[in-house]
């Protein structure tokens, strides 16, 4: 996965659904199945503020925040202060929490194999970025060394353009 930002937009996302269709498309681009941003703000300790904008069927996102929520997500539990990666298959990502999480998304067509990229934006606000890829067990390193090159710029791009968005929230509360 080659991302480049030169050649793509600078300027802020106006809407949620601008900010859908657009991670909709670099998922067709990079040949990916889904992407997910996460932008999550705590107040002592609690969310303050919630963003997930996803390319994932709205009924599993309804699902996932019935039944989780990201503060009850290892991935987020066990991100540190400090940039880190996940590889959904590591044993590291793989606990009674995660295999419920990946048994209900599959079942939403969300495949097994991906990353989680987590950064941190400020003292407050905790970025998940993900990408899925749908394919077998044994095409797993491949994909995964394809992607990885362009996987942390393109999370952090969206970011900067979500991020905009994300604050005029804030600010009209």
């Amino acid at each position: 996965m080659c991302f480049e930002p030169r050649h793509e937009p600078k300027e802020a996302f106006t809407s949620f659904e601008e900010a859908t269709q657009y991670l909709e498309k670099m998922a067709r681009v990079f040949m990916v199945r889904h992407f997910s941003y996460w932008s999550l703000s705590l107040l002592h300790g609690q969310p303050d503020q919630v963003t997930w904008i996803a390319t994932y069927d709205p009924a599993y996102m309804a699902y996932y925040m019935g039944h989780y929520t990201p503060l009850g997500d290892p991935a987020f539990e066990n991100a540190s202060g400090k940039a880190s990666m996940i590889d959904w298959s590591e044993p590291s990502a793989i606990n009674p929490t995660t295999d419920a999480m990946k048994a209900a998304a599959s079942r939403y067509g969300i495949a097994e194999r991906g990353l989680s990229y987590h950064f941190k934006d400020g003292p407050a606000r905790n970025i998940m970025f993900s990408v899925n890829v749908d394919c077998l067990p044994a095409q797993w390193a491949d994909e995964k060394a394809r992607i990885i090159g362009g996987f942390c710029g393109f999370a952090h791009y969206f970011h900067a353009r979500a991020r905009p968005l994300i604050e005029s929230r804030r600010e009209a509360a």
